[in-house]
């Protein structure tokens, strides 16, 4: 062997095994994507809520979302049709909303927990800051029919004053396509905090002034 041949193959023999560690780190320093096997996480996260509904455990309960109603009332849905909330405060009201009314709501939307958000990603909020000020935060006004229809029939069911947590699966949700602003994949299931301030009756309350 000559000396040239020589000097390149103890060259690479040194180099080997630092390419191979090299490999080695690569491989495990590679993180998951914050989405990754985002549906089947977010359908395990409703299923897992979905059980402790039907178990009536921590205060979780179900309701089929009204544009479901007729044409499940003599079937079994799955667990996607179905609305799931805990009531967290109650409320002193005596109605509740129609599909035509407009009103007034404090709100906070997240994602299931992340890699990156353990609490969930917000992708919407009426409060000034992470956490609700009543004294100071102003409740956004829109109109029952203009949310998804999962948070329409909750809000449907809700009186003022009350105070609810929801899970709305993608079904009758945000659906399967990534939104427009891009900030809700497809497929995710929706996590609201929700106090119903005011109610606006169609067609009779027209001052929608907060005071």
């Amino acid at each position: 062997m000559t000396l040239k041949k020589f000097i390149h193959y103890v060259l690479f023999v040194l180099a080997f095994p630092l390419l191979g560690l090299g490999g080695i780190s690569c491989q495990e320093n590679e993180e998951a994507g914050e989405y990754d096997n985002w549906q089947s996480r977010n359908q395990h996260y409703v299923d897992s809520i979905a059980q402790l509904a039907n178990a009536g455990a921590d205060g979780w309960s179900k309701m089929v979302a009204y544009t479901l109603v007729d044409s499940v009332e003599n079937a079994n849905p799955n667990n996607n049709h179905y609305i799931y909330f805990q009531k967290l405060e109650s409320g002193t009201g005596t109605e509740s909303p129609h599909y035509n009314d407009s009103i007034r709501i404090h709100y906070l939307g997240r994602l299931i927990p992340s890699t990156s958000y353990p609490q969930g990603y917000i992708f919407g909020k009426s409060y000034s800051a992470y956490t609700l000020n009543e004294a100071t935060d102003v409740p956004a006004l829109l109109a029952v029919k203009s949310n998804f229809v999962g948070v329409a029939t909750a809000i449907m069911h809700m009186v003022e004053g009350d105070r609810w947590r929801i899970v709305v699966p993608y079904y009758i949700g945000s659906g399967e396509s990534t939104n427009t602003s891009g900030n809700i994949p497809g497929y995710s299931a929706l996590i609201f905090d929700i106090k119903l301030a005011r109610i606006y009756k169609y067609k009779v309350d027209t001052n929608t002034s907060w005071h």
